[in-house]
């Protein structure tokens, strides 16, 4: 009976200091890393043209932090996978340099389309999503 209790005491004290431990971090879903797999893709016509584009990405998915927005000039089509935790917003614009037509898309897993723009000629894009939680 004596080592029943200490067994129990154990792990009493063992599970609370994991709840303690979880809970300071933010809780299960902040620790499991709880986000989205995101495609941003960009496209032009004229194809293969350069434009300035700006997307959102979070910067750790086990941690809930807000997205990242990063700037970088790329010839199109431009296609880049990130991750978004849950929540936040996705986001890909871009600006042409010339008087092109851009298009832009979000997909989920690559797969399901979330957002869709195509601009008027010359025109900066815009697409956005919020992640469910």
């Amino acid at each position: 009976m004596k080592t029943l209790l200490v067994v129990l005491g154990v792990v009493a004290v063992v599970g609370g200091g994991t709840v303690v431990l979880v809970n300071s971090f933010g809780g299960w879903n902040t620790l499991i890393g709880k986000a989205w797999a995101i495609t941003y893709e960009v496209s032009s016509q004229p194809a293969e043209t350069a434009v300035d584009v700006t997307y959102t990405e979070s910067p750790d998915r086990y941690r809930k932090e807000a997205p990242q927005t990063i700037t970088i000039s790329k010839p199109l089509p431009w296609t880049y996978e990130a991750v978004i935790n849950y929540g936040e917003k996705a986001e890909v614009s871009a600006t042409p340099k010339g008087d092109q037509v851009l298009t832009c898309r979000i997909l989920l897993d690559g797969i399901k389309e979330l957002a869709k723009a195509t601009a008027a000629p010359g025109q900066q894009v815009s697409c956005k999503a919020v992640t469910a939680t």
